[in-house]
């Protein structure tokens, strides 16, 4: 199959086989926005968030990769800080996405704190002031502890902070910045799931989330298209369509940062053999950039076919004019 870019944006083919004759394909897209106080958005002159096809870490933390076929729902994404309004100081905060008024999900983000000890009780301390917290893994609930010399990671989180195994371990050392609002760290052993908005590329939890097994768990029953999303769970919405406003609380020193779905006609035309099918790309993840004021979004179009020798293939994607 042969693959042509029309546009000035990222784009990204995935191909896999099924079967001997058969081949699953996706083209991807994804656009970067400029996006004013309002919500309203340009297509940036500037496309730096390119679609990668492997896992990769950026300024925001640990980042899935994009290469898959199909997503199950949209992907909201949230990239950037919790910030204090302009000029103070807070100690805590809560950072919640809206979709057109409705909270999809929120988490409380603090100070730095740390376990402290007196008569061998450990409570939290204080949480210390901040102007902006990063809204990644690395401040999730997760990390690594050290056990009989050895350097153990949290399966569910091994890029964050706050997980010991032993109560000596903990004491002085952090909790983590970000939490559940429905599910709080109360003891040093509240080991639980990492709370966040931005990219979860933790396989072990994803297959908690969206893979069943057989009854006697011997082996896999299904996958749900989930598994490929790059959202924490929370975070996955059935859809997105233009003229959706999304909203994140708390993210700016202004307050809060929105974004209007625009409307942008890409194109997949896909040619085989003789047949020839042109079709609108979906919109499969919203990403909210608000520290640049910008906001991108990965379009998509998956499609089957048989694989016949010699026969000409070929994918093309553009832009039309509005």
């Amino acid at each position: 199959m042969e693959f042509y870019n029309e546009t000035p944006f990222s784009t990204l083919t995935h191909r896999t086989t099924i079967g001997e004759e058969n081949i699953a394909m996706s083209a991807q897209c994804r656009v970067v926005f400029d996006v004013d106080k309002s919500g309203n958005a340009v297509v940036s002159k500037i496309q730096d968030w390119e679609l990668k096809d492997n896992y990769w870490e950026s300024e925001f933390g640990p980042m899935d990769k994009d290469d898959v076929y199909i997503r199950g729902g949209v992907d909201i994404l949230l990239f950037g800080h919790a910030r204090a309004p302009k000029g103070k100081t807070i100690t805590q905060t809560e950072v919640a996405i809206n979709l057109n008024g409705n909270t999809i999900h929120k988490v409380n983000v603090f100070g730095n704190r740390v376990w402290k000890s007196i008569l061998g009780i450990l409570s939290k301390s204080n949480p210390e002031p901040f102007e902006s917290m990063p809204l990644s893994l690395h401040n999730a609930f997760g990390g690594s502890t050290t056990w009989d010399g050895l350097d153990i990671p949290y399966p569910s989180n091994p890029y964050g902070k706050g997980y010991y195994y032993k109560k000596e371990a903990a004491i002085g050392n952090q909790l983590p910045n970000i939490e559940h609002v429905d599910d709080p760290i109360t003891k040093w052993k509240s080991w639980q799931e990492p709370a966040g908005l931005a990219s979860f590329p933790i396989l072990p939890l994803k297959a908690k989330h969206h893979v069943v097994l057989e009854e006697d768990n011997s082996k896999i029953k299904r996958i749900g298209d989930r598994f490929f999303n790059s959202a924490f769970p929370q975070m996955i919405v059935e859809s997105v369509k233009p003229n959706d406003l999304l909203t994140a609380t708390n993210v700016t020193d202004q307050g809060s940062f929105n974004f209007l779905i625009p409307k942008l006609p890409l194109e997949v035309e896909i040619k085989i053999g003789d047949i020839k099918e042109k079709r609108e790309m979906k919109i499969e993840q919203v990403g909210l950039l608000p520290d640049s004021k910008q906001a991108f979004i990965t379009y998509n179009f998956p499609f089957k076919y048989t694989l016949v020798p010699l026969e000409k293939r070929k994918t093309i994607i553009r832009l039309l004019e509005n």
